[in-house]
């Protein structure tokens, strides 16, 4: 009956050890919450636990909208551990300010024993605060997420994004034209002759080839429209 107690009580202890372990290995070590600016600033949140896992968030101008993850390799953990445990943001006041008006706001956090720090400031931060942050981007970015380059929400995202060859008629401003089609996602994308012909770019999405060539076509001031073959060729 003792012996039967013990092997109980073992049992336990193990189980919850175990389940110890699996808990904090789930929970976060470090994170990087980035802010908005005057322009296309991606607004996005990456929270890195200890097993590697991140979990990303993308709020606003972020390519990637809403909540996903990706799983950090071992030697990317430990690069990043090292990294956290150098750059010491326990040192750090809460803010650092900024004489920089334009720049973004960045926040890292990190979380040991269960206390965290927090450290909110822009470009002008220390070496080790940028170069922490730009690690973390890196990482994201290497596991094709992109985070370190905004999006127009007004422009065909990139996944989505087809072309046509429009040539307008000699008198008319290309900006001025495009302007007309304001509820469509679309980009001058560039003038490849001097008669006045231009790529533009539209959303698959909200537009297939047939439809966009067609809505090209009807609008004053067009002589010709054709989708961009060499588009094409390059996917």
């Amino acid at each position: 009956m003792i012996r039967l107690i013990l092997l109980l009580a073992l049992a336990t202890l193990t189980f919850c050890k175990t389940g110890q372990k699996a808990l904090r290995n789930r929970s976060p070590m470090v994170e990087l919450q980035t802010g908005a600016c005057f322009g296309f600033c991606p607004v996005i949140r990456l929270m890195v636990r200890n097993n590697g896992m991140v979990v990303y968030e993308g709020k606003q101008f972020a390519e990637r909208q809403g909540l996903d993850s990706f799983q950090l390799a071992p030697e990317e953990l430990r690069q990043l551990r090292e990294k956290v445990t150098a750059v010491n943001l326990w040192q750090y006041p809460d803010r650092i300010k900024s004489e920089v008006v334009d720049a973004p706001y960045a926040t890292l956090t990190v979380f040991q024993d269960g206390q965290k720090k927090s450290v909110l400031g822009s470009i002008d931060r220390p070496a080790p605060l940028l170069e922490l942050e730009s690690m973390i981007k890196n990482m994201a970015e290497a596991h094709n997420f992109q985070v370190t380059q905004g999006v127009n929400p007004k422009e065909p995202a990139k996944a989505s994004r087809q072309e046509v060859i429009v040539k307008l008629k000699p008198e008319v401003n290309a900006g001025n034209w495009i302007a007309q089609f304001s509820e469509f996602k679309l980009l001058l994308v560039r003038r490849i002759s001097a008669e006045n012909m231009w790529i533009v770019a539209y959303d698959s999405q909200q537009l297939d080839e047939k439809a966009a060539i067609r809505l090209f076509k009807d609008s004053e001031g067009v002589l010709e429209v054709q989708a961009n073959q060499m588009a094409e060729d390059r996917e």
